[in-house]
């Protein structure tokens, strides 16, 4: 069990390190507390952040599972595919920085919908997708409001954050919320 919440929070770690880098990179965002330790390009209590979400997340569509089966079964073979391909999801809103706010929000949308299709197209993902989509551009939020970072014009659309950023956290959460059974088959 302590192994696999380790290997969960060194996925969400490497994913959220790669990504933020592609924000930091293409000037969505941008880290303003002076000081603070960075790794990569990332405040460091940014990874900590994300995979702490990514490993309650986990642990919770394990817990769940009984009552919210998975539609397939995935295994540790599908794991790295699948945060690759949120990893790809996460880059391409880096491409999208300035782009009009419908076709970011279209094209996000559309992607996480498809990583939840094919990843486990279950009530139960799209719950864990849904808690996702809603608390982690809420906490956004809030390290925006304290002034720790900030997302910048053209990326900022929603209450400060990117208008695509609940769509990144739906399928980052859908794939987070069947992890902990993944990598036990």
């Amino acid at each position: 069990m302590k192994g696999t919440a380790a290997r969960i929070v060194a996925l969400g770690l490497v994913v959220s390190l790669a990504g933020d880098a592609t924000h930091v990179a293409s000037h969505t965002t941008r880290y303003l507390w002076d000081g603070v330790p960075t790794i990569w390009k990332s405040a460091i209590w940014f990874p900590v952040l994300v995979a702490g979400g990514v490993l309650a997340l986990a642990d919770a569509g394990r817990r769940l599972s009984p009552r919210l089966p998975a539609v397939r079964t995935r295994t540790h073979y599908d794991v790295l595919p699948a945060a690759a391909a949120v990893l790809a999801l996460y880059a391409l809103t880096a491409a999208l920085h300035g782009q009009p706010r419908t076709v970011s929000v279209v094209l996000t949308t559309a992607v996480a919908v498809v990583i939840w299709g094919v990843w486990d197209p279950s009530p139960g993902a799209a719950v864990g997708g849904a808690v996702a989509a809603i608390i982690g551009p809420l906490v956004e939020i809030g390290v925006v409001a304290i002034g720790a970072a900030e997302y910048t014009p053209g990326s900022d659309g929603l209450a400060g954050v990117a208008p695509w950023l609940p769509a990144l956290y739906f399928a980052a959460g859908a794939v987070a919320f069947r992890l902990w059974n993944a990598l036990e088959t």
